[in-house]
């Protein structure tokens, strides 16, 4: 039986308070998409390790745009730097900050625009693969605001674009969109955060282009209460002579699933994915992967790595697509996994699928605790046992943080990393 939740008679009873506008025939399509599959579940390849049930009788509100609960002094608390503030998916212009002389904004604001509206129509909904996948195609049913990033041909943003979310206790959907044209770089950095400790339900889509010759740094701070449910998926198409350097960070949520799906569709293409994983308690957190390989002549480096406590459990699957026109291909994949706990489970899949012959392509995974020498050599140096217990955990998750190349969002995981790691503090 198809599971769908309350997601359909809140699609409808939102349809007839919004009315007909220009995204009416996308949203149609999402539905329709989303009525004839339902929620994935475990009898499913890609879902077999992540149990969604708990959306099953989920009954949520839908999130609309209001004049909610949160304040500067909010903002101020919740925000990695001031930038443009989004509550349960709903623009805040009152509360964000702007940076001057770059095209970003609200998705809605950008259809509004008649200068934005026909690249907004050109991208969106194009990318993210709403057939295949059940929550792009929800996401796709509620399509209303998000991001809106347009880096017009051979700009430089030099100072990173800050992008906070934040979740009360609704059902969520944002959409995002970054077009960054021919010779054009910028860095976008969102933070998602739970206004409470309330449960709520996240369902995220971003659609990204690279131009040719472009560079998008991205990075996703997931630092939600650990009640929250949160869905993902990030798709991108990338251009000649292209780079994504992208990291992910999850260390909230309950239910946490990213998917994130680049297509290398041009020669000379750079592609860095790095992700990390802190999870406690019950927490479940799922990073799947998938990179096409589409042309010759393109390098792409991939590194996930868990810290996992407790009873929590996460799973990590990479997918490498190398086609048979796409020779030279030079892909790594990396999957690092480190248990603190007897009782943490951790379920690893790295794959390749190869079909041109002049290739370099390696994938690994490795699973264990913390190096028993190592924690001996530096408690014989009076480091207490927890102090050097958590050095190490940090020294395993710093390949990843260290390439934040933005301060303040480094320093911010950092802090959370010290603060989630019991006996941290200085003279633990």
């Amino acid at each position: 039986m198809v599971k769908t939740a309350n997601f359909l008679p809140a699609y409808e009873a939102l349809e007839k308070e919004r009315g007909a506008d220009s995204l009416t025939p996308l949203r149609k399509g999402g539905i329709a998409r989303f009525a004839e599959t339902g929620l994935p579940h475990s009898r499913l390849e890609d879902w077999r390790f992540t149990d969604v049930s708990a959306l099953y009788d989920a009954d949520f509100a839908l999130a609309r745009p209001t004049a909610a609960p949160l304040t500067s002094d909010d903002v101020t608390r919740l925000a990695t730097r001031s930038g443009l503030v989004f509550l349960d998916g709903h623009y805040c212009a009152e509360l964000s900050h702007v940076p001057q002389g770059i095209a970003v904004r609200s998705l809605t604001q950008a259809l509004d625009d008649p200068a934005s509206r026909a690249l907004v129509r050109q991208h969106l909904g194009h990318h993210a693969d709403k057939d295949r996948r059940p929550f792009v195609s929800l996401n796709t049913a509620f399509v209303e605001d998000g991001v809106f990033l347009h880096v017009p041909q051979n700009t430089k943003i030099d100072e990173p674009i800050h992008v906070l979310f934040v979740s009360t206790d609704k059902a969520s959907h944002p959409r995002n969109l970054i077009v960054v044209e021919d010779g054009a770089e910028a860095h976008l950095i969102e933070t998602w955060v739970s206004l409470g400790d309330a449960a709520h339900y996240v369902n995220a889509v971003t659609e990204s282009v690279i131009g040719a010759n472009a560079h998008l740094y991205h990075d996703i701070l997931q630092l939600e209460n650990d009640a929250a449910l949160h869905t993902t998926a990030h798709h991108v198409l990338q251009g000649r002579d292209s780079r994504l350097t992208n990291h992910v960070i999850s260390l909230g949520g309950a239910l946490v699933r990213n998917d994130l799906v680049v297509a290398l569709d041009g020669e000379g293409i750079d592609t860095t994915m790095n992700g990390l994983v802190l999870a406690r308690g019950r927490q479940h957190i799922d990073n799947h992967t998938w990179i096409e390989h589409r042309k010759p002549n393109c390098d792409s480096h991939e590194l996930y790595k868990a810290i996992l406590d407790d009873q929590a459990s996460a799973v990590f699957s990479g997918y490498i697509h190398v086609f048979q026109d796409a020779q030279k291909t030079d892909a790594k994949q990396s999957s690092a996994n480190l248990l603190l706990s007897d009782r943490a489970v951790i379920d690893t899949q790295p794959q390749l699928e190869i079909y041109a012959d002049d290739v370099k392509c390696t994938h690994g995974a490795t699973i264990g605790q913390l190096d028993e020498d190592a924690l001996f050599y530096l408690r014989a140096r009076g480091l207490p046992p927890a102090q050097a217990r958590n050095l190490l955990v940090h020294a395993f998750a710093s390949d990843v943080t260290d390439g934040l190349s933005d301060e303040a969002a480094r320093a911010r995981v950092e802090k959370l990393l010290h603060e989630r790691l019991p006996g941290d503090a200085p003279g633990a």
